[in-house]
């Protein structure tokens, strides 16, 4: 929801003058039948277009976020070859930007035996997470398979690591279903030798 609204807020910009409308849902029939629809076998046969992906396309939405990330000065760097005020802070993000390409507008970070991987924004990289860790498949990894799986797929953001241990931590069914240690826990007592 959070890409639908910057969406709007980018596009409300653009217009001299805006107004928005709530429409309850008894007065707006459209919704309230598509709704019943769903719920019932074979009256979807009227709506045959089902969309699978969302309407925002997603490198557009990147750009329209006014919200600063980690890929901001590296895609700055790259698009225009600005470099930012602090001598070595600059000379850090000018070995940095080497890694990665800019390609339509997206950024991909280069790898030595191993395709580009796109780089994701906070909230996408959650969203991917959550998908690849509950997906499917639903195999419910650990978090070092849960990184490989992610990259496998082609995506890339500098903290994946440390998110991907966090989400496995707070996962409901990682915590119920796995192995548990069987160690007493009790103090180790020290033997003397004979």
């Amino acid at each position: 929801m959070k890409k639908y609204l910057s969406k709007v807020k980018w596009l409300v910009k653009k217009f001299k003058e805006a107004n928005f409308v709530q429409v309850a849902r008894e007065e707006n029939m459209e919704v309230d039948v598509l709704a019943k629809a769903t719920l019932t076998e074979g009256a979807m046969d009227e709506y045959d277009k089902v969309q699978y992906i969302p309407s925002i396309d997603l490198p557009e939405v990147q750009q329209i976020e006014g919200e600063e990330n980690w890929m901001t000065p590296i895609v700055v760097y790259l698009k225009v070859g600005r470099l930012l005020e602090d001598k070595d802070e600059a000379r850090k993000l000018r070995i940095k930007a080497t890694k990665y390409i800019l390609i339509d507008e997206v950024l991909y970070k280069r790898g030595f035996s191993q395709p580009y991987l796109r780089c994701l924004a906070l909230d996408e990289s959650n969203y991917v997470l959550r998908e690849v860790h509950e997906g499917v498949c639903r195999n419910h990894s650990g978090a070092r398979v849960l990184v490989q799986k992610v990259v496998h797929a082609g995506y890339y953001w500098p903290t994946i690591q440390a998110d991907a241990k966090a989400y496995v931590k707070v996962c409901d069914q990682c915590q119920h279903f796995r192995n548990v240690p069987r160690q007493p826990s009790e103090y180790l007592t020290p033997m003397m030798d004979p």
